[in-house]
């Protein structure tokens, strides 16, 4: 990553909805006494601009997914999104992501669309020692992918599976943590684990990945209608 891309200033911007978690670790978990950690997990799109109806919609848009590490002691050789702890050092939970999504793929946040889900509960440790944790993950948009806009073109669906892959976007992997990268369809997730299919970390994770495809589906409803589009141009 050049250092004028490093030392560019870039503007997040957060959905309203999501403004109550703008807080520190520390005062969520105070009242989430239930959890002793917290982690996030960030799913970024990136679609063909643009397609014309609502299963183009879906079939055009890619989900960048990471291969875990050979060496990590749970889940090596799985695929996951972007993310990882909570930390208190993070001025709040949402400045997490960004720091996760940076340490992971060095793509910056610059827009926190949506949560999606309500959060996945897991267990971590043995007996007495185990800790409860939460898993919050969030649509985003990153500085390097251009957010869609009303720029329209059809898709033929007999040949979907040709809509490129994005590979200007320069994803840069921690080889401690992830060893590939790809960019997947909503098809991909719902095969995932059959045959050759991809390995998703948790059958959790996999529900919330197709979860996260139907809201963006309908996060961009309006480029099923042009109309909306000249309204909003």
């Amino acid at each position: 990553m050049s250092s004028t891309q490093e030392s560019k200033p870039i503007q997040i911007h957060i959905s309203p909805a999501l403004r109550h978690l703008a807080v520190p670790l520390k005062d969520f978990l105070k009242n989430h006494p239930e959890y002793a950690c917290l982690a996030v997990g960030a799913f970024i799109f990136w679609s063909a601009h643009h397609v014309t109806t609502p299963s183009s919609v879906t079939n055009s848009s890619r989900l960048l997914l990471v291969k875990r590490a050979a060496s990590e002691t749970a889940f090596p050789n799985r695929w996951e999104v972007p993310g990882g702890s909570s930390e208190h050092s993070d001025p709040t939970i949402l400045h997490s992501i960004a720091r996760e999504v940076f340490e992971e793929t060095g793509l910056r946040l610059a827009r926190v669309v949506q949560q999606v889900g309500d959060g996945v509960e897991f267990t971590t440790g043995w007996t007495d020692k185990s800790q409860r944790w939460l898993k919050l993950s969030f649509e985003i948009e990153v500085a390097e992918i251009e957010p869609a806009h009303c720029d329209f073109f059809s898709v033929n669906h007999n040949h979907i599976n040709e809509i490129p892959v994005p590979t200007s976007i320069e994803v840069s992997l921690d080889p401690n943590e992830h060893q590939d990268y790809r960019w997947v369809s909503e098809e991909e997730i719902q095969n995932a684990g059959e045959g050759e299919g991809l390995q998703i970390m948790t059958e959790d994770q996999r529900a919330v990945m197709l979860e996260a495809f139907n809201l963006h589906r309908t996060n961009r409803a309006v480029l099923e209608n042009p109309h909306n589009c000249q309204q909003h141009g």
